[in-house]
Order: C-alpha cells, then structure tokens, then sequence
C-alpha cells in the first residue's frame, strides 16, 4: 500500500519567530495536522514507547488533500535563445557513454515535442536514431555500456534529409555506424533545449537518459563529413567555425549552470543534480583530481532516478512561536489510510543559547540514510517480510535513493537532498535489516531514545543540527558547555570538525554517544544548501565505490572517502573511530585500569569495581550496550597517549566483522571470536583548559538508557558524565 499520506518540510531546522512551510500529498480528499513535541519514537513495548506532546496551533485543523506525486529524472536545459532559431537546418555533436544501452526511449538531447514539430535524438535498444513528427532515422550499429562514442547528427533542411554518424572511441576495435534518411524537417522555434531528457508537457520530461555526456555542441548549419570529422579528433585540437553553441561541462563544476563558450549566451542549468565532477572521453589517468586537470573532466552523468528537489506545492505553513522551547517537533499529518510524521528541530536564536547543553541533531547521516533501500538489493539475500512498513513500500514503488544506494544503472549514488520525502527519518520506523531482520531504530528514531531519556531526567538542552554547524562553526558551539552528538553522526563536513575541534581545545567538553562517527567526508551544496555530497573511495566500509579519477567531491573538490586519509581520524579528536559492525548480538562492557584513574573517578560513581556496564536488553539489535557499530582506540590511528581507555567490550561472535579497511591481506579471521580489533572501547580524553570528549563508542548504548524505568548502569553513567560536565574545574589538577 505504500504511504497514503506524506510530506516534508522546507528545512530540518527552524529559528523561533520563523516560518516554516510543509508540502504534503494525500490520496484521500481530506486529511488533519497538527504540530507535535516529538519525545520517544520507539514504539517497541520493551521501551517507553511513543511520546509526543501536542502542541496547540494554528496549524490544527483539516485541509484539502491531493496527490503530489515525484519525478525523477535529471537533465540540463537550455533556455530558449534567438541564436539556435537561425535557419531550418543544423547539426549536433556529443561524445555518449551510455550505462544502459539496452533501455528504450533514452534522449541524448531534443528540442520541443518530438511528435508536434521538435525532434529528439535518442539511443534505444543500443542503436541512435533521430526522431522529428512521423519520421525517423536509426543507426543499425549497436553501443556497448560504458564505452565513448562520438555521436554526430546533420539535419539538412535543403534535401529534406538526416545524417547520422556514430564512431567508437575504443583503441582496440574500430566501430563505425552510419544512417541517412529523409525527415520531416523540425520546427522548433521558441523552445528550450534539453540534454539527457525530452519534454513531455508543460514543464514535465520524459526520456531520461542513463550515462555520461560530454561536449555538446550545435551549430546552425549542415556540417561536412570533413567538419565532423575535426569534432570527434580527440588529438588535433581543431576546431569547426561558427558554433552557435559549446557546452563545456568541465566548467562551473561546483554548481549547476552549465556554461557555454560559444559568446551567444546560451547558459543552461543542471536540474535534478546528475553527477559532476565526472571523467570525460579524453580522461587519460595522469590526474585523479578534477581541479587539477578540469579539461578531462567534461562529462556529466546523468540518471532516469536522480531527484533532488521534488517541487511539491506548499499545503501549509507554520510561524513557529518566539517563545517556543528548542526541541525535537514533527507536523503530524493524517487522513482516513494513514499518517506520516515530518520532523523538525526548532533551535535557539543565534547567539541566544537557552540552555547550557546543546543536541547536535546529525541531519547529515540523516541524509545520507534517507530512503536506503538497502534490502531490495543482493547485498542483504535474506529479506525477511521486507518491505512490511509503508515507509520501505514507499520508498521501492518511487525509486528513492540514499547513499547506500545505487542508481538504476549501477552507479553510486553521490547526492542527497532534504528538499523530498525522507521517509525513514520518521517516529516509529525501523531499519529493516538489523535485529536478525525483525527491524530496529536507526539514525532519527534511535536518537529520540537519547532525547527521551534528557527530558526524563529533566535537563534543559537545545537542539541544533549539523547544517547550523556547518554554516556557524564555532560561534554556534561556543555558548554551550556540553555538546552531545547523535547515535550514528556519521557524515561530517571539514567544517563541522574544524569547528568542534577549537570547542574543545576552547574548554567544550563532548558527549560524543555515535558508534561509527565523523568517518565519511561529506559536504553541503554551496550552491543550493539542500543538499550533501559524498564519493564512496575505497580503501573504505562501502556499499558501492567511486570510478577511477571521480573520488573528488565536485561541490569543493576536496579528497572523499575516509576522513582517516585526510589526516583527521576521528580518534586522533574524540578517542575512537569505527572498527567492526554487527546485526546480531551486543556484548557489555567490563572496566579497565584507566577506570580507578582519579580523572575518571566521577564517571563510576555508583558503579562496582567487577560491575558488567549494559549486560542487559536495549533497543536496538535488543542487547548490550556495545553493539551494531563501534569503535575501537588505537594509538597508531591517532589516539592521544593521555586518553583513558575506561572499559572494553569484545568477546563478540562472527557476526561482527572488522572494518574493510582495516584488512591488509584476505584472510578469513576477521570475526569477533578471532579478531582482537573487533571491540569497543569506552574513552575519557581531556583536553586544555578543561575540555573533554566522553567516547562509549557504540550505537547500541543509547538504546539501553531506558531500560529497568532509566534506573541502570549505562543510564547512571551518561548521568555521572553529563553532571560532571556541566560543572566548572572538572580537573583542577590537570596538566593536559
């Protein structure tokens, strides 16, 4: 069935006296909302279960529903210009590298309707034709995937005829194709041109192309075979005269205009974010960098499921009140089929703290999760009853994708946008492969279990999030004296390190709960702000991985992959970083030396000397406080000489498998019953001037705060760390 009612918001995060605007679709004609306080969203009857607060507004009522419905497909498209309506005839070159050739009906570029006076040139079936009215011309030379293609199309407007002239690139084997016939000339004066799609009506497209395309080109006029033939060298630098337009996508790589040298102007734009920043036809290894040498960069790869912005239309909006507390809110929509939760944090006013502690909300591992599809692939055979929640039944029948995900062309995905329905950031929801397929809380709903268990106790935080971070840096982290992440703050910009770093060589202190945490490099859009980026370079824990020459972010250009290979490790700043994974069973913790260290005094206050920490059920994967992903303290990956290595959990099964890049040679002893790396260390490191960073390295701990009504050892610790933190001299005698 799917989801009868979603929606999403303008933005995650909204300033008190603001306004913030909600896009719903709806299958009945009527649905209500209202804005809710969002507390606890595991509804598992072993936990709290589900808390919200109503909160009273002008948003409570019933509203006109209609289905808005989603449309993937990315292309660029070139406003109408004067210069590309001079004369009848005109020719067309591009170099092609398709993904999917076999597909039918993909546009490489077009003008109009091809059916109503335009024409398209299209590959279906692996063969180039070109289409205008009633008639049509197809090439009989088939393209394989994943090779160049010179592809060349003359419409002479004279003879009433098209030429189409297609050439491999490939240095082993020479592929020719050619095709002429007549045409019914186009008319398509007064409209856009399009490459990767075709239009359909109105502003809508269809088509949509899978693969690379590189240097389009249009000239006004019928090209010679001698002229064409200068285009496709890839060696002489010729050039033919008088282009009316060149489209050169190794330039502007960072944003999404796509520009044109040709002096006439014809400017388009990227919608739907196809990926930048990739290897063009003239890619010849001697740079992996695209700054470096942007002139063999000149392609762009486009995808029939790419969606950044869905473009919904605002069904209502919200003025958040000025004296609204800072927390974790959602706009609860629901009609007679079903419901759906759209989460928001309502932060402090810049400069405005109104509390001591600050949540940072990880909107960025949110993304990056956001709509993982990850059991309807063949990395994960058993599926279980998947897809039983409506959020995963969503998610399949619109081909939404995460960064776990591929494209339908087997390419990675790189970008993800909150400007769409992010359905499993969401209440209630479970990710669906752990706890041995029986699902369990990850990202958003495993960390309301941490915001739960703040409001039990009473303490008095704001939450931010990780684009606030991002765009305010230190100045946002300042005011507080602890800051708390999320359970799995995977995805961190440079940034957000930069700027926790000076927190907490300022005096900040860190209750860093994520197991697996600031291990990818990741970027925000700095064009549209909406978006992240990130290329999946190996050596790394991957579900895909970047081509040769494309593991730099095309936002910035920066390095991807780890951030351990770009000097920042996440255990030479908060102690730890990630070291193995598992679906199954958790293991607790047992205290170390360091323990009985008078530095760490105040985190076992209460707790026995032989004491197991967080033997008992939780939330997520259902046992021990080290589970599902953690991390290890290693001195050779950065870890201080001075941080206190608290407590270990290992004795884990194979289940649990060490990192992938952690392995040097194959081997077959890289489980949790042989290998010694797969374990979880609990980390104190102190920082000048009183600074410190509290590590318990796992997901899994927050998931048994809850746990005997709060009243345990791991939910007695985060308090001991949390008041000790929030006092001033935590260590007077220290001469860190």
């Amino acid at each position: 069935m799917g989801m009868p009612i979603v929606g999403y918001a303008d933005r995650l995060a909204a300033l008190p006296g603001s306004e913030i605007e909600f896009m719903i679709s709806s299958e009945a004609a009527i649905y209500q909302a209202r804005i809710v306080r969002l507390i606890h969203g595991d509804d598992n009857p072993n936990g709290p279960g589900f808390r919200a607060d109503h909160v009273p507004s002008v948003v409570d009522g019933e509203y006109d529903g209609r289905v808005q419905p989603l449309s993937p497909g990315s292309y660029v498209r070139v406003p109408h210009n004067d210069a590309i309506d001079q004369g009848r005839s005109f020719s067309l070159h591009l170099w092609v590298w398709p993904t999917t050739p076999e597909k039918a009906d993909q546009t490489l570029v077009s003008r109009g309707n091809a059916q109503d006076g335009g024409f398209a040139v299209r590959l279906s079936a692996g063969r180039i034709s070109f289409h205008s009215g009633r008639s049509s011309v197809r090439v009989s030379h088939h393209l394989q995937a994943r090779r160049w293609y010179s592809v060349a199309v003359v419409v002479d407007a004279d003879l009433e005829e098209v030429r189409i002239d297609v050439t491999g690139l490939d240095p082993t084997r020479a592929e020719r194709g050619e095709a002429r016939g007549s045409i019914s000339v186009p008319d398509a004066v007064g409209t856009d041109v399009l490459f990767a799609a075709e239009s359909a009506s109105g502003t809508t497209c269809n088509h949509f192309y899978n693969g690379k395309l590189d240097s389009p080109s249009l000239f006004t006029r019928a090209l010679t075979e001698a002229e064409i033939a200068v285009i496709r060298s890839v060696e002489t630098g010729e050039t033919v005269p008088s282009p009316t337009g060149v489209w050169d996508f190794s330039a502007d790589i960072s944003c999404w205009v796509v520009s044109d040298t040709s002096g006439n102007d014809l400017q388009g734009h990227a919608l739907n974010k196809p990926t930048r920043g990739m290897t063009g036809r003239n890619w010849d290894g001697s740079e992996t960098a695209w700054r470096h040498a942007p002139e063999q960069y000149g392609a762009i790869h486009f995808h029939d499921d790419d969606l950044d912005d869905a473009n919904w239309a605002m069904s209502f909006r919200w003025a958040v009140p000025a004296d609204l507390s800072s927390g974790v809110y959602a706009a609860h929509v629901w009609n007679d089929l079903g419901e759906d939760y759209i989460p928001f944090a309502v932060r402090p006013l810049p400069g405005a703290p109104t509390a001591r502690t600050a949540f940072l909300m990880p909107t960025f591992s949110y993304l990056a999760y956001g709509n993982e599809q990850l059991l309807n692939s063949d990395a994960f055979p058993e599926k279980g009853d998947y897809p039983a929640q409506p959020q995963d039944q969503y998610v399949i029948q619109n081909g939404l994708l995460s960064l776990y995900d591929r494209h339908s062309d087997g390419s990675g995905v790189c970008y993800s946008s909150r400007t769409r329905p992010i359905v499993n950031m969401r209440p209630k929801v479970l990710m669906p492969w752990l706890n041995g397929g029986l699902g369990s809380p990850h990202q958003f709903n495993a960390d309301l279990h941490v915001i739960d268990w703040l409001h039990h106790f009473a303490y008095d935080v704001d939450v931010i999030t990780d684009e606030d971070l991002h765009h305010e840096g230190l100045d946002l982290l300042r005011p507080y004296s602890v800051v708390i992440t999320g359970t799995h703050s995977e995805y961190w910009s440079g940034e957000m390190i930069e700027a926790a770093q000076a927190y907490l060589q300022g005096g900040g202190r860190m209750v860093h709960l994520a197991g697996n945490g600031m291990y990818w490099v990741t970027q925000l859009d700095p064009e549209t702000g909406s978006s992240i980026e990130i290329r999946r370079r190996p050596p790394s824990t991957r579900m895909w991985e970047t081509q040769p020459g494309e593991g730099y972010l095309s936002s910035t250009g920066e390095l991807g992959g780890l951030w351990r290979y770009r000097g920042k490790a996440p255990q030479t700043w908060v102690g730890v970083g990630f070291t193995a994974e598992t679906a199954g069973h958790g293991r607790p913790y047992r205290r170390e030396a360091d323990s009985h260290d008078p530095r760490a005094q105040f985190v076992f206050e209460g707790i026995g000397p032989d004491e197991l920490i967080g033997d008992f059920p939780c939330l997520v994967n259902t046992y021990g406080a080290a589970g599902f992903e953690f991390d290890r303290a290693d001195s050779e990956l950065g870890t201080p000489g001075h941080a206190l290595v608290l407590a270990t959990a290992d004795g884990f099964d194979d289940n649990a498998q060490a990192a992938s890049e952690e392995i040097m040679v194959s081997d077959s002893a890289q489980g949790g019953s042989v290998n010694t790396k797969v374990r979880a260390d609990m980390v104190l490191l102190e920082y000048p001037r009183g600074g410190a960073v509290f590590s318990p390295a796992s997901i899994t701990w927050s998931a048994c705060l809850s746990y005997n009504a709060y009243d345990n050892n791991v939910s007695r610790i985060m308090r001991n760390v949390l008041d000790a933190f929030l006092k001033d001299g935590l260590w007077p005698n220290s001469d860190v």
